[in-house]
């Protein structure tokens, strides 16, 4: 199974159904990016603090597995150098058309976030990289090449889902009820039945990984990164965020010089 591959069908089917993540950016957010306060999101509720943003103006920065329509033109609309890689060409589809509504530039590129080889060393200021983590089997490959494409000094804002979350038996979640099902780390490839994950993926279904904290946080630091900045964010489902106040982490990591 390629799993870039499984992702990428998942995400244009979210880009045609309307996902909360390909609602392009409102008319109020462009123009309060162009009149300097952007408001962006990494996570499903909460903005970033635009004391992690506000340094960005006139950068190249590279929104990371963030097509849909929202980051990249609120960026371009707040006078960044904006590029967005995704693997899923719907989703950059809504950044052609928000971009295209709104007078903005930026280049889009259809890739793996695990192999960001079309990009030179140090080329960019900032990666902002909304939640799309979770759906990486090894973290480590998109560490290393975000550190390589960042310049010394450089900013990587991402969210992650918090690996607690995947412990719920999900199709009675959606039902409201709190059942738990899983072990921890979960896989979609390993914690399902062969079954099960057929048929999850034969439904438009995501392919997930929960990871781990040490991953998340210790591979982050191994791979040259300073964490400078945190914030936890719920799900906007009331069922989750009553039992999990941290379901998603937002981070905000410095490229340190060798």
């Amino acid at each position: 199974m390629n799993v870039a591959d499984v992702n990428a069908r998942a995400w244009d089917g979210e880009a045609a159904g309307g996902s909360h993540w390909a609602e392009i950016a409102s008319e109020e957010e462009i123009r309060e990016a162009r009149a300097g306060k952007p408001a962006i999101r990494v996570t499903i509720d909460k903005h970033v603090p635009i004391s992690w943003i506000e340094k960005l103006k006139g950068a190249h920065v590279l929104v990371l597995g963030g097509g849909g329509g929202q980051q990249t033109p609120i960026l371009a609309a707040y006078g960044c150098r904006t590029e967005c890689a995704d693997i899923s060409g719907g989703m950059l589809e809504k950044d052609r058309i928000a971009l295209e509504k709104y007078g903005l530039r930026a280049d889009l590129h259809q890739m793996d976030m695990q192999d960001l080889s079309f990009f030179a060393d140090s080329s960019f200021d900032a990666v902002v990289s909304p939640v799309s983590l979770n759906f990486v089997r090894d973290i480590s490959r998109v560490y290393s090449e975000v550190a390589r494409i960042l310049k010394p000094g450089g900013s990587y804002i991402f969210g992650i889902a918090n690996p607690a979350l995947y412990i719920f038996d999900d199709r009675k979640l959606a039902k409201g009820r709190m059942r738990i099902r899983y072990t921890l780390p979960f896989s979609d490839e390993i914690s399902l039945s062969g079954k099960e994950l057929r048929r999850r993926i034969g439904k438009g279904d995501t392919v997930e990984y929960s990871h781990t904290l040490e991953t998340i946080i210790g591979t982050l630091t191994e791979s040259g990164f300073a964490i400078r900045g945190f914030f936890s964010d719920g799900t906007s489902f009331e069922p989750i965020d009553s039992f999990l106040r941290d379901c998603y982490l937002a981070i905000r990591a410095i490229r340190v010089e060798d």
